[in-house]
């Protein structure tokens, strides 16, 4: 809780003039970039609602950082970028091969940033690549209760335990992991939230070698991946009650595996979290 008023402007980012209201009457330090479309299902079924809401819409608010003079930009980007992994958790150097249109959007972003970066010279972008969100803030205020129907594991099973589902539907039961289903790094919103505060840190003057032609990239997690089945199972041991689900076919778009490398982060910015 900031004990703050905090200036709240509802705009989108594709209604440019209503999106210069804040650069016109804040002097702004740094601009922290989260809002976009994130559901790879939803992304391959509409693909260029995407690419003008994710790449248009950040293309704008880019503009307004350079009109107003606002160097320092944070991304919050997503290890979607790195596509289908079967093997061992993702460096940030890895070959970007992103599998599906949400994934894509997110990397062309990351390199209109990184492309922006190279020609003015004041301008220095972060990029955060982490995946699978969870939860709410501690206060419960906001809560992990989406408007619209979710399709990200948690939420689901939340919606299952409370009776406004009838059953969860696993997607795929036959990939190449220990039980057949995909595996995730899944991390706690506050801390994302906190790696994003603590990057603001690397603006500073002090900490200008770690960036590369004005960019630093980050991967944010825990190193750990868990299976669908297994979180299934946790829910069910952590609250003695039996789910009611099934298998259905792969979805198209998730990836086998995502688990980001974060040994960098904790390495430079002492941002480090465990599966404890």
């Amino acid at each position: 809780m900031t004990e703050h008023k905090i200036a709240f402007y509802k705009v989108s980012l594709n209604d440019v003039v209503n999106l210069e209201k804040p650069f016109k009457e804040h002097n702004i330090y740094a601009v922290i970039h989260f809002a976009g479309k994130k559901s790879v299902n939803e992304s391959l079924g509409k693909p260029l609602y995407y690419y003008e809401n994710n790449f248009i819409g950040t293309f704008n608010l880019i503009q307004m950082c350079l009109k107003y003079k606002v160097n320092n930009f944070i991304f919050s980007s997503s290890c979607t970028v790195y596509g289908n992994r079967e093997d061992k958790p993702t460096e940030e150097e890895k070959i970007l091969i992103p599998i599906n249109p949400y994934g894509r959007s997110k990397l062309f972003v990351e390199h209109m940033l990184k492309d922006t970066a190279k020609v003015y010279p004041n301008f220095k972008v972060i990029l955060l690549r982490y995946c699978n969100p969870v939860s709410c803030h501690s206060s419960g205020l906001i809560g992990e209760d989406p408007f619209l129907n979710p399709t990200n594991l948690f939420p689901v099973i939340q919606n299952l335990i409370r009776g406004k589902v009838p059953e969860l539907v696993i997607f795929g039961k036959d990939y190449p992991t220990k039980d057949g289903t995909c595996i995730r790094d899944y991390i706690h919103v506050t801390d994302i939230a906190q790696g994003h505060v603590i990057a603001l840190n690397l603006f500073e003057e002090k900490n200008k070698n770690f960036f590369t032609e004005n960019c630093a990239i980050y991967n944010m997690g825990t190193n750990v991946g868990y299976s669908v089945k297994e979180i299934v199972e946790t829910y069910e041991k952590a609250n003695g009650i039996k789910l009611n689900y099934r298998y259905g076919e792969r979805r198209k778009g998730d990836a086998t595996m995502a688990i980001p490398d974060c040994t960098k982060i904790c390495r430079d910015l002492g941002w480090c979290l465990n599966s404890d």
